[in-house]
């Protein structure tokens, strides 16, 4: 297992990066989303994409309790959550998880979702999935240092 990066400024080689990465980091600017929420969500997806960057960096950034942010991976069971961060988690989940026996976000899935999150929130939750989806091949392949920001370790 690598401990160093594999790329230091993937952003040299195509400059466009900086510019999509701010425009995705905009998908929640209006707060239609709790901080917390967006926080266990882009942790679980780090989880289940088994990155290092993405879970450390998630738990360093994060203002919420230690028994949530313990718990995330265990959410179904756990007592910490709210039926809309519930509905998120399982969205983050089914979008992020293959199923190799079928449909991955099941109409009964979104109608589930829907009854602790509005349209605007599901389509702003759609935007940090992708968020999370754009930057963890850059994570995962570029291997950038653990807890320290794309943005401070890869300057120009």
């Amino acid at each position: 297992m690598s401990t160093y990066p594999r790329i230091e400024n993937p952003a040299q080689h195509l400059p466009v990066l900086n510019e999509i990465g701010a425009v995705v980091n905009k998908v929640n600017a209006e707060g239609v989303l709790p901080d917390s929420l967006v926080g266990i969500v882009l942790l679980r997806v780090g989880q289940l994409l088994g990155s290092s960057y993405f879970t450390a960096r998630q738990l360093q950034v994060s203002e919420d309790t230690p028994e949530r942010l313990g718990a995330v991976a265990t959410w179904r069971t756990s007592p910490y959550f709210t039926d809309a961060e519930r509905a998120a988690l399982a969205l983050a989940e089914a979008v992020h998880t293959p199923n190799p026996t079928g449909e991955r976000v099941t109409d009964e899935l979104v109608e589930a979702a829907r009854e602790h999150l509005g349209d605007k929130e599901i389509v702003v939750l759609i935007g940090v999935l992708g968020q999370i989806g754009f930057f963890m091949p850059l994570a995962l392949i570029g291997n950038p240092k653990v807890g320290v920001s794309f943005a401070e370790q890869w300057q120009k």
